[in-house]
């Protein structure tokens, strides 16, 4: 997650943590400032180009595509996230649910289908939505060692190259991990930030 970009009033940097844009709340004046100094940036390039009206709109250009950028931030690690449909399906709307969270480190490629489909469709779609991620997160409950949809979406995601990591969803229920798809953590915020920081 980014920091603020702004200088307290000793000019050290702000140590605030910023779900998004460049400065907190407190520091948000200092953010007109770069605003202006882009704008002046872009009206040097623009007026070189294009003298005269090239200059104004050069520098409104420079700043709106600079704050864009800034605020943009980098992107997000993509996860796959497997589980047993049958048993499962509450504890991954609950991981789609912490993703949304606007502090969360990652986001999800759906990969799951909304209705039956054929297997090969549902193999194909699967392994694309594996294909876009940088890691598959498997879900593991009480059954999750049987589901065959989990079983083969981790073979896709060995096969792709794809790194692989088990999630306990319930400690106070019986489990077995997954041969051969990955290391076994609990589900906590803490250790999800320490996964994809």
């Amino acid at each position: 997650m980014p920091r603020c970009g702004g200088k307290t009033k000793t000019g050290a940097r702000c140590l605030r943590m910023l779900p998004a844009g460049r400065y907190c709340i407190h520091h948000a004046d200092q953010e007109s400032g770069d605003d202006s100094f882009l704008m002046a940036l872009g009206a040097i390039a623009g007026q070189m180009v294009a003298p005269g009206l090239g200059g104004i709109a050069g520098g409104a250009l420079a700043a709106k595509v600079a704050k864009a950028l800034f605020e943009s931030g980098p992107a997000k690690p993509k996860v796959f996230v497997s589980f047993d449909f049958d048993n499962d399906q509450g504890l991954k709307h609950l991981l789609v649910g912490q993703a949304k969270n606007p502090g969360a480190p990652f986001e999800i490629v759906d990969g799951s289908l909304k209705e039956a489909a054929p297997e090969p469709e549902w193999k194909a779609r699967a392994r694309a939505a594996i294909k876009r991620c940088d890691l598959v997160v498997v879900l593991v409950g009480q059954h999750t060692h049987r589901a065959l949809g989990v079983l083969a979406e981790v073979e896709m995601a060995r096969e792709e190259g794809k790194p692989i990591v088990q999630l306990i969803a319930r400690r106070d229920t019986p489990y077995r991990r997954l041969p051969n798809a990955g290391r076994v953590i609990a589900w906590t915020w803490p250790n999800l930030q320490k996964l994809f920081s």
